[in-house]
């Protein structure tokens, strides 16, 4: 069994029974990481500063914090199958146009788009006790063991979630054509077939997946962005639902859609920087080379 798979069990039978501790050592966590870490420093950073406008200070910090909110989301994941999530929206979520999630309610196929900022997961776990079940997208992780580990940790709350694949992605489709709901994330070009687009002044790669999914099955696209105020308490910002356009010409809807996230996505971004929790450095990882 490998090592990150025995470090999640660990966490399961300890941080999982008795979370608010472990909550409150996760600064002093980051902390100790971040300083013994010089790579992770420079990369971290490196990610942050056009989110800073070159603000090479707050870059830093804003690296930290998003540095903890990682270790804070294993915490979250540990904790998942013990939770209660029937009340967990009541008592851990306060919602910003709540009033948009009313299409939850309805029959039609659903789309959720988010991004690594807070815990998305948590959130959209939540809302599956507003009466539907969901599907969801996650990157394929290395070793088998740990991926399948946090695979049945991240389903433990009652979605579905399966590896960003030629089979998930089919059973996302499928769910949709059913007038289901689907969680994906929008930040990340994790098969690197994306949209070559501006973000931040920089030319990345932003997925595809999510508005190909949209305009192939006409589902309604909610985008959600998660901030975590402290431990497991979360902000969650309801975006204006739209319907990705079904013209003649497929690459056009596509790029559309993508623009419009991007507009949101660094709005959220420029908030609060620190609440992105991408270890990757982004710019090279996403870089398209366009302009």
């Amino acid at each position: 069994m490998s090592l990150r798979a025995v470090s999640m069990g660990a966490a399961y039978h300890t941080a999982g029974r008795v979370p608010g501790p472990f909550y409150r050592l996760a600064p002093v966590v980051a902390w100790t990481v971040w300083n013994l870490n010089p790579a992770w420093r420079r990369r971290l950073t490196r990610t942050m500063l056009p989110l800073c406008e070159g603000d090479r200070a707050r870059a830093r910090r804003a690296a930290r914090r998003a540095l903890q909110h990682v270790l804070e989301y294993y915490l979250d994941l540990v904790t998942l199958p013990r939770r209660d999530m029937s009340r967990f929206e009541r008592d851990h979520l306060e919602i910003f146009h709540n009033e948009r999630l009313d299409l939850l309610r309805s029959n039609g196929p659903v789309l959720l788009v988010s991004a690594h900022t807070g815990n998305a997961e948590m959130a959209i776990q939540a809302l599956t006790f507003r009466g539907r079940s969901f599907v969801a997208l996650v990157e394929r992780l290395e070793p088998r063991d740990w991926a399948e580990y946090m695979l049945r940790l991240r389903s433990s709350a009652g979605g579905t979630f399966l590896e960003a694949n030629f089979a998930g992605v089919r059973s996302c489709i499928e769910a949709l054509r059913r007038g289901g709901v689907v969680g994906v994330m929008g930040d990340r070009d994790i098969q690197h077939t994306g949209v070559c687009t501006s973000f931040f002044g920089r030319r990345v790669r932003l997925p595809r997946g999510p508005w190909e999914l949209a305009r192939r099955t006409g589902a309604t696209v909610i985008p959600i962005f998660s901030s975590r105020k402290r431990g497991d308490q979360f902000r969650v910002y309801v975006e204006e639902p739209f319907v990705v356009e079904e013209s003649e010409d497929a690459e056009r809807d596509i790029r559309a859609a993508v623009e419009r996230y991007v507009v949101l996505l660094e709005r959220h971004l420029r908030r609060d920087p620190g609440q992105w929790a991408v270890l990757e450095d982004f710019w090279k990882v996403h870089a398209c080379g366009e302009g």
